[in-house]
């Protein structure tokens, strides 16, 4: 039985996950009077519970019972991010939100991407549904959201995934990876430096992300870290320094110095 088909950006990436096995389940009644019949998914796919599923079937000579779940709302959560990153970073409201940029899959994935930002409609779903909101969930849709930002606005593009962690971790609290350890770190004491407290925009998150409070935390801090890349873009060199720096520090605090 497949759980719909996943909307994937390139072809390797593709026959990579379009298949995945779940074990074995066994059709079985529903009960006498209804006439139906059910399946039990595997505790896995919990976070789908409630979701209205289309079921298909594929015929031939291996049949394959399909099931497609509604990601309406998943994807109008992920509508709401962009139209934030939009107005923060200076991006006209008429621009779609560009899900086919993106490697879209039904689970988080585990390992950090590179080059195609990742988003996950369990995270859609998420954040579609009542606060509070998983900072985990918030943390990957918005650093994959904004890394499709920055390239728009000009970002380098070894810069751009950085943007986009600093930009999940400024607004969820979450380091997603930790390749991107360096870049959460310096945005974070960029963003206290600038006067902005690091506890009141996590605390935000935590209760709804889909509040005006929340929104009106967020947009300065991210027009900040993306005024600092951009200088960055212009002066890698700086980067190259404030990254160092870092390194160094934690040379520093791993040898007790």
């Amino acid at each position: 039985m497949l759980l719909g088909p996943a909307i994937l950006t390139g072809r390797k990436w593709q026959e990579a996950t379009a298949r995945m096995e779940y074990g074995t389940r066994s059709i079985r009644s529903a009960g006498q009077g209804s006439g139906s019949v059910e399946v039990t998914l595997p505790p896995a796919f919990r976070g789908l519970a409630g979701l209205p599923c289309r079921v298909a079937l594929r015929d031939g000579l291996r049949p394959e019972l399909v099931l497609q779940p509604d990601l309406a709302a998943a994807r109008a959560a992920f509508g709401r991010l962009w139209a934030l990153l939009a107005e923060a970073m200076g991006i006209e409201a008429s621009v779609p939100l560009p899900l086919a940029e993106c490697a879209l899959t039904l689970w988080p994935a585990a390992e950090a991407g590179v080059g195609v930002p990742r988003l996950a409609w369990a995270d859609g779903i998420a954040i579609a549904g009542a606060a509070p909101h998983p900072a985990s969930a918030v943390a990957r849709s918005v650093a994959a959201l904004a890394a499709l930002a920055a390239r728009r606005r000009g970002v380098a593009p070894m810069l751009v995934e950085d943007f986009g962690a600093a930009a999940g971790h400024a607004l969820a609290g979450v380091t997603l990876h930790p390749a991107r350890q360096a870049a959460c770190d310096i945005a974070a004491a960029l963003l206290a430096g600038s006067g902005f407290e690091p506890d009141a925009a996590l605390a935000l998150a935590a209760e709804d992300a889909g509040s005006a409070a929340f929104r009106a935390a967020a947009l300065p801090r991210l027009q900040r870290l993306l005024d600092q890349h951009l200088e960055w873009t212009d002066d890698p060199a700086r980067h190259a320094a404030m990254v160092a720096a870092w390194r160094r520090g934690v040379a520093l605090e791993l040898s007790g110095a």
